[in-house]
């Protein structure tokens, strides 16, 4: 009788205190695997105009470039978008702790443009890779399309901080879509004077009577495609032959996605925009 009881105690105890020690054990053991899978997932903060939120770094990396580059480039050009978005991320976090939001494309505007399969695959096969320089991520500058150079940024800044960014010949960018526009502007420009140009035929000084500009500062002011512009002044008005579109700083995407379809991998056109850094996987 008395061993029956004991039995039956044993019983009652196993029944009461082993569901809460599995409870403990595998309540201990779902957090380790939730912390496992988040740090693998590296979280990073945001900053958008409705507060910070944490956000998966690589899928901030493929919406991002989604948004920064032509939907039909091939997968090479768009491998090196990613690089370029996911080295100005750890950029932004080593300098300011946090990221602030740029425009991206979800997932299902991906799908619906029929692109979605190919963004995650240049996502997976980029995954962690930054370019740096000295040991810190670069100033990872890219345009749309250059007007035949890209542009040196001692000329751009008056300072030797980039080395890697140097002006690269982009021949098949004076022929593309986009390339070269006319745009009339205000008959008030008339009388402006270009006082200074980079080497790359970019603006980088004007003036009109007392006042200066900077060859952005024109180009921002009157939404121009690039600062790199010729002045024509007739019966009709103003007008400026605009080369380029972007700012000329770092990897041309239309020359990456050139190079992408004569078989260069998106390492060599990397390697091309941004010579002596390194890419390194984080």
């Amino acid at each position: 009788m008395r061993k029956k009881t004991e039995f039956i105690l044993a019983g009652i105890l196993a029944v009461l205190v082993l569901p809460l020690a599995l409870t403990f054990l595998l309540g201990g053991r779902m957090d380790e695997i939730y912390r496992a899978i988040k740090n693998e997932m590296e979280y990073i903060f945001v900053k958008t105009n409705s507060g910070v939120l944490e956000m998966d770094l690589e899928e901030y990396v493929l919406k991002t470039a989604a948004a920064q580059i032509p939907l039909g480039y091939d997968l090479e050009a768009l491998k090196a978008q990613m690089v370029l978005v996911r080295t100005d991320l750890y950029r932004q976090m080593e300098e300011n702790g946090e990221v602030q939001q740029e425009d991206y494309l979800t997932m299902e505007e991906l799908s619906r443009a029929g692109v979605a399969d190919k963004f995650l695959r240049a996502q997976r096969e980029t995954a962690g890779r930054i370019l740096t320089w000295e040991d810190k991520p670069i100033l990872a500058s890219f345009h749309a399309v250059s007007a035949g150079h890209t542009r040196d940024a001692g000329e751009v800044f008056g300072v030797e901080d980039y080395p890697y960014l140097v002006s690269k010949v982009c021949p098949s960018d004076e022929t593309a879509p986009e390339g070269q526009s006319v745009v009339q502007i205000d008959s008030a420009w008339a009388k402006m004077e270009i006082a200074k140009r980079d080497s790359a035929g970019y603006v980088q000084q004007l003036r009109l009577e007392d006042e200066v500009f900077s060859g952005e500062e024109f180009r921002n002011l009157l939404g121009l495609p690039s600062a790199n512009f010729e002045v024509q002044t007739d019966a009709d008005g103003v007008f400026l032959t605009v080369r380029g579109v972007g700012h000329g700083l770092g990897m041309s995407q239309y020359t990456a996605q050139q190079m992408a379809l004569t078989g260069k991998n998106y390492k060599e056109i990397l390697s091309y925009f941004f010579p002596g850094t390194r890419l390194v996987k984080e």
